[in-house]
């Protein structure tokens, strides 16, 4: 570890006098540090140092690992939505934030920095429209939910799409006149479409009964067809976190809190028409859907039984992991192992064939564990993952402050990951802003040549 501070300290020295703020670059010669034994308690810790809060618009040095690092936003209370979606648009020329819980959106330029100044913001929506999500190859183009509505916005012109109006389809709309107290169609906030927004998971949710989901169904855009219908019991309904899709469109993910013989607890997959259930864990935390290194789809979960971070194939040779010796002959493989010390980690998966895992500790707490206070990547690969350190993190956060918690999320393109910082001041007032990490060129191939033989 000192020989690789030393090199940075030069690195850094070199670079103070010759570059100006916001265009710090890395050696040519740059390596990531790869964890030794990632399903180890045993390595190394970096123990944070202290600095001074970064100004708005600031760029620096990691002081261990040497990835470049920036405030993006200047107003407290910023952040992005969750670490499973990008909040960069195609083109990483605009930036989706939101503000604390008001479940309101605002949309800046990303330059100048920092990128909140007035004169970037494009537009603001209302809470009224829901889950947002870029278009992966369309720069202006978000997509949103409203009322019982898909829609499209171009964000230059204001231009609003229906893309569709479930209230109007022939399958949907008598159930919508007959249950007159649905109200929207949901994900729960945490799902999303295939990657081709071609197939969609979602919920017909009511304001009667405690708010509760009523149906799940799939719609292929395609074809503009309702694949399936899943009318719910209020047993099950009460279950449920998320619904979506895999990331290929293969399987529909509905994910539920435990319970005894419920088909929905845990994490189920499901075919299109919910003709079959087929459960992957009986308990879970956080987690994302991507594809591994071979495109195959995958979601990365906390289990909450062993104290691991699984890598959980998509297909039917994954069985549900409850104790240590369950991971013999499954499709399920262990990535990372966690400690008590290790809070609330979680999981991005946007970029495929990796994963980002992020952390933090509460204030004045010190790192028993080498991804305490640490952003981390993980190669999705089954046969031999791997994981390297990124950056040490300075967030803290203060009991019940989850808006607080770091959720740092990896671009669709892997060239940035951005999480939520306060830089452990201000704990428990959700004082936040964006910070950001600009990965390499070519990082993937730095990351192959620093593995570990």
């Amino acid at each position: 570890m000192g020989s690789r501070l030393i090199c940075i300290f030069v690195f850094f020295l070199t670079c103070s006098f010759s570059l100006p703020a916001n265009s710090l670059d890395y050696p040519v010669d740059y390596t990531f540090e790869q964890v030794p034994d990632p399903l180890s308690l045993d390595n190394p810790v970096y123990p944070l140092i202290d600095k001074k809060v970064p100004s708005p618009g600031k760029s620096f040095y990691d002081l261990y690992f040497g990835t470049v690092l920036t405030r993006m936003t200047r107003r407290l209370g910023l952040r992005h939505e969750y670490s499973r979606f990008d909040p960069f648009n195609a083109n990483h020329s605009l930036l989706l934030m939101t503000y604390q819980n008001t479940g309101r959106w605002w949309i800046y330029r990303t330059t100048p920095l920092p990128c909140d100044r007035p004169a970037n913001l494009v537009m603001t929506l209302s809470s009224q429209t829901t889950e947002l999500r870029w278009d992966r190859n369309l720069s202006n183009i978000i997509w949103g939910l409203r009322d019982f509505k898909i829609i499209k916005i171009d964000v230059e012109t204001r231009k609003e799409t229906v893309v569709k109006d479930f209230a109007k389809d022939k399958t949907l709309a008598p159930i919508i006149r007959a249950e007159t107290d649905l109200f929207r169609i949901t994900t729960k906030k945490e799902g999303e479409a295939s990657l081709n927004n071609r197939f969609w998971a979602l919920c017909l949710q009511g304001q009667n009964e405690d708010g509760r989901l009523r149906y799940i169904f799939t719609w292929d855009r395609q074809k503009n067809k309702i694949l399936g219908v899943f009318k719910l019991s209020r047993e099950e309904a009460e279950l449920i976190d998320w619904v979506g899709m895999s990331p290929l469109g293969k399987r529909v993910l509905i994910l539920g809190r435990p319970a005894s013989g419920r088909i929905l607890s845990g994490l189920n997959m499901a075919d299109k028409k919910f003709r079959k259930f087929y459960k992957l864990t009986n308990r879970h935390g956080h987690s994302d859907v991507g594809l591994d290194d071979k495109g195959r789809e995958v979601i990365v979960m906390v289990n909450t039984c062993t104290g691991y971070v699984d890598l959980i194939p998509l297909d039917f040779t994954s069985k549900p992991v409850k104790t240590l010796g369950d991971y013999e002959g499954n499709g399920i493989r262990p990535l990372i192992q966690l400690t008590s010390s290790t809070r609330s980690i979680h999981i991005s998966c946007n970029y495929p064939g990796y994963c980002v895992v992020s952390t933090f500790c509460p204030p004045d707490v010190q790192e028993d564990n080498w991804l305490d206070r640490m952003i981390a990547m993980v190669k999705l690969d089954r046969e031999k993952p791997s994981a390297y350190y990124l950056a040490k993190l300075y967030n803290s956060r203060g009991p019940g402050e989850y808006v607080a918690e770091t959720k740092a999320s990896i671009s669709n393109d892997g060239t940035r990951i951005v999480w939520t910082d306060n830089w452990s001041l201000n704990v428990g007032e959700e004082q936040t802003f964006i910070m950001q990490l600009t990965m390499p060129s070519a990082w993937s191939d730095k990351l192959d040549s620093s593995q570990l033989q």
